[in-house]
C-alpha cells in the first residue's frame, strides 16, 4: 500500500435472515405464478423475503390476467365495430404484455434466488401496499 491512498471499503454485508430455503421459495414465488405465489404464502407467511416477492408474483400475474381480459373484450367490442385496424392492433397487445410478464418473471427469479430484495417497478409498490 502506498501512503495517502485509503483501503479499499469492505464488502457489503451479507443480506440478513435470507436462507437457502427463503431463497427457493421466492424462486418458487415467480417460477410458478399465482399457483407458486400461493405456495410460497401458505408456507413461509412469516418469512419476509419469501412473503416479499411472493406478493410481488402474485401481483404481477394478476394484474396480467386482468389487463388481458380487459384488452381481449375491448378487442371484441372493437371487432363488432368493424374498426379493424384498431382491432389488429389491440389483438397483440395480450401477447406483449404477457411477455412483458414472462421477462419481469425471469428478472425476479433471478434476484429472489440469489437473494436480492429487488422489487419490480410499478409492481413492487403496489405489492408492498397488500396486507398478507
Amino acid at each position: 500500500m502506498t501512503a495517502g491512498v485509503p483501503p479499499p471499503p469492505p464488502p457489503p454485508p451479507a443480506e440478513e435472515g435470507v436462507t437457502d430455503e427463503s431463497k427457493l421459495f421466492g424462486l418458487i414465488a415467480w417460477l410458478l405464478t399465482i399457483i407458486g405465489a400461493i405456495i410460497a404464502i401458505v408456507l413461509k407467511k412469516n418469512d419476509k423475503f419469501v412473503m416479499f416477492h411472493a406478493k410481488q408474483s402474485l401481483t404481477l400475474w394478476i394484474g396480467v390476467i386482468v389487463i388481458d381480459i380487459a384488452v381481449i373484450i375491448l378487442s371484441f367490442v372493437l371487432s363488432l365495430l368493424r374498426l379493424g385496424i384498431l382491432t389488429l392492433l389491440f389483438g397483440w397487445l395480450p401477447a406483449l404484455i404477457g411477455l412483458i410478464g414472462f421477462i419481469i418473471t425471469i428478472i425476479g427469479a433471478l434476484k429472489a434466488y440469489s437473494g436480492e430484495w429487488w422489487k419490480a417497478p410499478i409492481i413492487g409498490d403496489i405489492a408492498e401496499k397488500i396486507p398478507l
